[in-house]
């Protein structure tokens, strides 16, 4: 047990430094024989993932999911990016098809934004170049989980999940600002609303097919962490770490990076473990930010296996989500300099917190694509 250990904490360091495919296969092969070694605990980490994915996850996304294709299937994105066309060209160098999918994503959250860019660059609205671009701006976590789950369900407060929405949204357009100012110049933009030449219709049985398809990937991949995530932690990788780090740096930032890179594995799970940790609550407050504009791995896996046929590049796209974290969590570090803390008050022992109703954000959303779609045609008028 103690060399199989030792073996999975050194390909587990390796992952993150080389990422060779025989440091990926070494650590595989070490999971395998953890899930044999404790198979209990791999079937009740795959349980728990199942009724996280089936109770919490699914309907969240489904109908979004679903309301997305119908939404497409009516021409209403072509509207919108008539309206935003020259605004989004000005600041994020993309077609008004970059607002549409960013009004999708910061209600819906993560991988809303990527899904509708891929099906946007299969019906061929955008191409795979303005794709990537938007995906800056526009692969964002939503309201339901930032204030709901991570500041009400995980702090025990709302003001807290606010602070982190708007870091993280205000986070999200400057990343997309700078980078595609930086690296995607303005003389390659193509007006991608000429590429619509053919509509493609879809009935509601295709579009139930899609959404559950798509469901069903983010499923895999949330069971599948989850198995991976208890598996570290039996083997006290996270703690050997945080021992290690303590000689060398302050023992509240040994704890803060060992709780970092737990939750850059999974976010869900690290934002509970950051809560339920003894640093301050302004650091708390700080790398929450920081992971949930990250995404961590298991989203993005989820966002590379819906994008892998659109030839959008997962490592721009992890460089982007790197770059929106620090942005926004830098963000978070002047918000909380303006909001005293001790104006939040975290009561761990109130169980009986407000939730946040799905069905509200989709009532707002259809208002927003409503207003925006009947805006546009006032305007061809």
């Amino acid at each position: 047990m103690m060399i199989l250990y030792l073996i999975l904490l050194i390909s587990f360091v390796l992952l993150f430094i080389y990422n060779k495919n025989l440091t990926i296969k070494i650590f595989v092969i070490s999971l395998l024989i953890l899930m044999l070694i404790f198979p209990q605990n791999s079937i009740q980490a795959a349980k728990k993932g199942i009724n996280l994915w089936l109770y919490i996850v699914a309907p969240s996304l489904f109908p979004f999911f679903v309301l997305n294709d119908i939404i497409i299937s009516l021409g209403i994105p072509e509207n919108i990016s008539n309206l935003f066309s020259k605004t989004f060209k000005k600041i994020f160098n993309t077609s008004g098809y970059g607002a549409y999918v960013f009004i999708m994503s910061i209600f819906t959250g993560y991988p809303t934004g990527a899904k509708i860019v891929s099906q946007l660059i299969e019906e061929k609205k955008i191409t795979s170049y303005e794709g990537q671009k938007i995906l800056n701006f526009a692969s964002t976590s939503g309201p339901l989980f930032i204030i709901g789950a991570v500041g009400i369900g995980m702090f025990k407060n709302k003001t807290i999940g606010y602070i982190i929405l708007f870091s993280h949204i205000i986070g999200s357009i400057i990343n997309g600002i700078i980078i595609n100012k930086l690296c995607y110049p303005s003389n390659l933009y193509n007006n991608n609303i000429n590429l619509n030449i053919k509509k493609r219709g879809k009935n509601l049985t295709n579009t139930i097919t899609n959404s559950l398809y798509t469901i069903g990937i983010i499923g895999g991949y949330i069971i599948f962490f989850s198995v991976v995530i208890e598996l570290i932690k039996i083997t006290n990788i996270f703690n050997v770490i945080e021992t290690c780090l303590s000689f060398f740096v302050p023992i509240n930032l040994a704890q803060s990076i060992s709780l970092l890179l737990q939750g850059v594995i999974e976010i869900t799970n690290g934002c509970n473990l950051i809560a339920l940790s003894k640093i301050p609550l302004q650091l708390k407050i700080i790398i929450t930010t920081f992971l949930i504009s990250f995404s961590g791995f298991s989203i993005i896996m989820q966002v590379y296996s819906i994008t892998s046929s659109s030839n959008i590049n997962i490592k721009t796209y992890i460089f982007s989500k790197t770059l929106h974290a620090i942005i926004s969590s830098t963000i978070c570090i002047i918000v909380l300099k303006y909001i005293p803390l001790t104006n939040i008050v975290v009561n761990l022992f109130n169980k009986s917190f407000n939730t946040i109703n799905t069905f509200i954000f989709a009532e707002i959303l259809l208002f927003i694509l409503l207003f925006l779609n009947l805006l546009s045609y006032k305007l061809k008028k």
